[in-house]
């Protein structure tokens, strides 16, 4: 009988302990799944928000981006104005008043010159029409007729001075023909070095190197100036211009 009631506690003692513990059991398991479910719903307005924060500032840098881009445009606007004004600069203040210092004299032929078969009143007929062409500034008549007389005289008495305002001519047209131009001042300083405008030619030449970009050549040439024609204006110019090219 004790024994009976002694399994009857028991029993009524294990049952009170699971209806205390079962339920709270499966509500804490229940309450996890919420709360992990909660977490993993709210992660998502976050992927979101850093998506949109992404995408904004991907749009302020394309913004930025062409900003600097017309920015480039201007500069580059700016440059060509400069160097159309440059150029104008270089035609009033070079070729015209050279050509128009040229008037208050007349050239003189090269003595050194063997005139050959030639006339010498054809020749200096040809090359005076040729500068005249030039002082009234079309630069195209003029290209013309420098190329005609140096062809039409080999043995001119004017090659030299036809050579260097060619050189001139061809810097000066509306597309320049820079490549030409030096082509026809390295002929005077190669084939009259004696000549007087050898050290204007030199100086020229070197000039449009430097702003070709053949900085070494055009030093070179500098140097060749100052060495070898050392009482020409031109050789001052050619060592302010060193400085500038060392700089």
């Amino acid at each position: 009988m004790r024994l009976f009631a002694g399994a009857l506690l028991s029993s009524l003692v294990f049952c009170a302990q699971a209806q205390s513990t079962g339920p709270l059991a499966v509500e804490d398991r229940s309450l996890s799944r919420t709360s992990s479910t909660s977490s993993s719903a709210g992660s998502s307005p976050v992927n979101q928000d850093g998506l949109l924060l992404l995408m904004q500032q991907q749009e302020q840098f394309e913004e930025q981006l062409q900003h600097l881009q017309g920015q480039i445009e201007e500069l580059r606007h700016e440059i060509r104005v400069m160097k159309d004004a440059e150029r104008e600069r270089y035609l009033d203040l070079d070729t015209r008043i050279n050509t128009l210092a040229e008037q208050g004299k007349t050239e003189q032929p090269d003595p050194s010159a063997d005139a050959g078969e030639n006339d010498p009143q054809a020749d200096r007929k040809a090359y005076s029409a040729a500068k005249d062409q030039l002082i009234k500034r079309d630069f195209d008549a003029a290209a013309e007729a420098f190329e005609g007389y140096l062809n039409d005289f080999p043995n001119g008495q004017f090659r030299a001075h036809a050579h260097f305002w060619l050189g001139k001519v061809y810097s000066n047209q509306k597309t320049p023909q820079n490549d030409k131009a030096m082509a026809q001042f390295q002929s005077v300083v190669d084939d009259y070095p004696d000549h007087s405008k050898a050290p204007a030619s030199l100086y020229t030449l070197a000039v449009m190197q430097a702003r070709a970009g053949k900085v070494s050549e055009a030093k070179i040439n500098l140097h060749k100036l100052i060495k070898q024609y050392p009482d020409s204006s031109e050789a001052g110019q050619a060592k302010t211009l060193l400085d500038q090219l060392d700089q």
